[in-house]
């Protein structure tokens, strides 16, 4: 990869920055993400001990459901150093495998995925907190970061000490 920057002032260092953005919209080959520009044909290769690595730290994610452990604890058991865990961690985020709902808190998107049917089910219903563990099977540690997950993804509304699933 490559900043946006960085390849606008080799290729159009005159040009303003909004002309370089036309150009780049025009061109399909190449994928921007926030300021970094990639080709589109390029895929991150991991050696195998990364790739067993990254397989152990989302299925902990994934066994967990909605009971997460902590994103420490995993790391440290996936089997590679430290810095090299929490790269792979970010990979996953990045290609929305696992979702980081709150500080410290990683969720499975297949979990999220399941919570998302579970509302739908209950569609327009009001809940409070203790409804939502009883339903979930879920502890405060987790209910709370999670229902304030679900009012920023817009699947639920608090009202006060109520939600309600929209």
């Amino acid at each position: 990869g490559m900043s946006k920057e960085d390849l606008r002032a080799a290729l159009l260092p005159k040009a303003p920055a909004h002309v370089f953005e036309a150009l780049l919209g025009q061109t399909p080959a190449i994928a921007a993400e926030a300021e970094s520009l990639r080709l589109l044909a390029h895929r991150v290769s991991l050696r195998n001990e990364e790739e067993d690595a990254a397989a152990r730290i989302e299925a902990a994610f994934r066994d967990a459901a909605l009971s997460v452990p902590s994103t420490d604890e995993v790391l440290r058991a996936s089997g590679v150093e430290a810095a090299r865990a929490r790269t792979l961690l970010e990979m996953l985020l990045r290609q929305r495998r696992l979702v980081r709902v709150g500080t410290g808190l990683v969720f499975h998107s297949s979990a999220l995925d399941a919570l998302r049917a579970l509302l739908a089910q209950r569609r327009g219903a009001s809940f409070q907190v203790a409804e939502f563990k009883e339903w979930t099977g879920v502890s405060r540690k987790y209910a709370i970061p999670l229902l304030e997950f679900l009012d920023r993804q817009r699947l639920t509304r608090r009202e006060g000490d109520t939600r309600i699933v929209l």
